[in-house]
């Protein structure tokens, strides 16, 4: 069953030429062998001997001839979209808030999304938390109406820091828990017959940003995606970088039981070493300045009828909106916050773009400027002159297109 290795190797020189290829046909839809030789590098030989090899297995289609731009017509390639599909589950935002869903998306090999299912995620121990994740395959399976035999294997983007060696992720730097992802992986193959893979979260966005999103220049070979404020998925020099133990990424430092450190206790919902939660602690900040500050006029209570423990990310999006200037105060915050800890990162690793996700795309303009002002001030200008910060496009479906991303990349890799 065990098809994807656990533990990450080397991708060697040969794999590395698949993916080039298979990628390069992938985005192009229809090209020529040609085309390919100029885009990758690999010379028209190469090219050649890898194509014929994936037309006698059928992942690669030869469509027609391409106009001539003198001499023989060049033959023109497509991929067989149809060849397999692969399953990507997203298991949820780190932490419960309002609105937070497991999504799982059936992908075909272009990564396009052939159906979705999203079931919502509630607190719960771990055996009822893996039928739930059965419940949401089964039914995406049925949505998408396909040949379960086609479907090559399920990703699955979780939380917090994993454990290669021990099979777990911890589900919250707060309090220490771990789930045994590896558990999840066993009652889901013996399920449904195939092979699994788990990723971390802010790892499989990364990828499915530059696999099959809109918002990234062709070519571009070192990107952050930063997870609210929570983890950083990174791709260097066009590969996933896993670190020893697969936990790399994790913005936070561990809560120390006796803290020296003033700020830890000190500022309401945590310093810059900590992370403020996945909704970057706007509703917490909100409802502690509204209590605090009773004559203030704001939608965000006409909204919520007076009662701050009603206020959510939500409703201060939305009177943000409407043009409440106390609620553009809490967003235009939090993203300066977010830009210096986006600064740090684009100082040290130099990227050519930083995606922002995990739900607070979605919080516009304001809270966007904010943040591309302070990582501008705070960055270097050697490295903020050419980084293109941008929130996700793929929206909620980032994480389970990636993790689904992460599948077909392994059978493109893989194929002889």
């Amino acid at each position: 069953m065990k098809e994807f290795p656990e533990k990450e190797e080397r991708i060697t020189e040969k794999e590395r030429r698949n993916l080039d290829i298979l990628d390069t046909i992938r985005r192009k839809r229809e090209v020529s062998r040609a085309e390919i030789s100029k885009i990758t590098g690999l010379n028209i030989v190469t090219i050649s001997n890898y194509v014929n090899s994936y037309v006698r297995n059928d992942l690669v289609h030869e469509t027609g001839l391409d106009v001539s731009t003198g001499g023989r017509r060049p033959e023109l390639l497509k991929l067989n979209k149809e060849f397999g599909y692969s399953i990507g589950v997203d298991l949820g935002a780190p932490h419960i808030v309002e609105d937070t869903y497991m999504i799982a998306c059936l992908l075909d090999m272009s990564s396009k999304i052939v159906a979705k299912e999203k079931i919502e995620k509630v607190q719960e121990p771990q055996d009822k938390f893996i039928e739930r994740i059965i419940k949401l395959i089964s039914a995406l399976i049925k949505k998408g109406g396909v040949d379960k035999s086609k479907i090559k294997g399920i990703g699955f983007g979780i939380w917090g820091p994993l454990d290669r060696y021990k099979g777990t992720a911890r589900y919250a730097v707060e309090n220490g828990g771990t789930i045994s992802y590896t558990s999840i992986q066993k009652t889901v193959e013996e399920k449904f017959g195939m092979p699994s893979i788990v990723e971390h979260d802010s790892m499989v966005a990364a990828l499915g940003e530059k696999w099959a999103g809109i918002g990234l220049e062709e070519g571009v070979e070192n990107i952050l995606f930063v997870c609210s404020d929570s983890s950083v998925g990174m791709i260097i020099k066009g590969e996933l970088y896993y670190g020893a133990t697969k936990s790399a990424g994790e913005l936070n430092i561990n809560p120390p039981g006796e803290s020296p450190l003033h700020c830890w206790e000190g500022y309401n919902y945590g310093c810059c070493l900590r992370s403020r939660g996945i909704d970057l602690g706007i509703p917490a900040y909100a409802r502690l300045y509204l209590e605090s500050n009773k004559e203030v006029k704001s939608k965000i209570s006409e909204l919520t009828n007076n009662s701050p423990d009603k206020i959510t990310l939500d409703i201060v999006a939305k009177a943000a909106k409407d043009g409440d200037k106390t609620a553009i105060k809490f967003l235009a915050e939090a993203g300066n916050y977010l830009g210096a800890k986006i600064a740090y990162l684009i100082n040290l690793f130099n990227p050519e773009a930083v995606v922002i996700g995990r739900g607070i795309e979605k919080l516009g303009n304001v809270l966007f400027d904010a943040v591309e002002s302070a990582a501008r001030h705070w960055g270097y200008e050697e490295a903020t002159r050419v980084v293109k910060i941008i929130p996700a496009s793929l929206g909620e479906d980032t994480v389970a297109v990636g993790a689904g991303a992460l599948v077909i990349q392994k059978i493109f890799a893989k194929i002889n």
